[in-house]
């Protein structure tokens, strides 16, 4: 989240083995608190999430094996999302391009290959 905004805000859904019909297992946010703090809560941080991501448990931990750095986790979280047989990760945008865009994220899809 280097290049975006104060405030910057994801979304994570996490569901059991599928992100199709059941209930959510777990919901949090992961964001930018200052120019140098990101913050994770499950409590909503009143802010609108920028993107929401649905991943089952499964997904979210081998995304997060070993603690990778942030071009590793991009790297694998590319390739589950081209994986069409995977079917365990799915994002959503839920501002305007405009905004995000304003907001930093074309330097980060330059950094991360969105």
């Amino acid at each position: 989240m280097r290049h975006l905004h104060v405030n910057a805000c994801w979304e994570y859904i996490i569901y059991q083995s599928s992100l199709e019909n059941e209930e959510i297992k777990l919901k949090y946010y992961l964001y930018k608190k200052d120019d140098e703090n990101l913050e994770i809560t499950i409590r909503n941080p009143d802010i609108t999430p920028d993107l929401i991501l649905y991943f089952t448990e499964e997904s979210i931990l081998e995304l997060i094996k070993g603690n990778p750095i942030s071009e590793t986790y991009y790297k694998r979280y590319h390739k589950m999302m081209k994986d069409e047989s995977h079917n365990k990760v799915d994002s959503k945008i839920n501002k305007s391009r405009f905004n995000l865009l304003r907001l930093g994220y074309q330097k980060w899809q330059k950094d991360f290959k969105f």
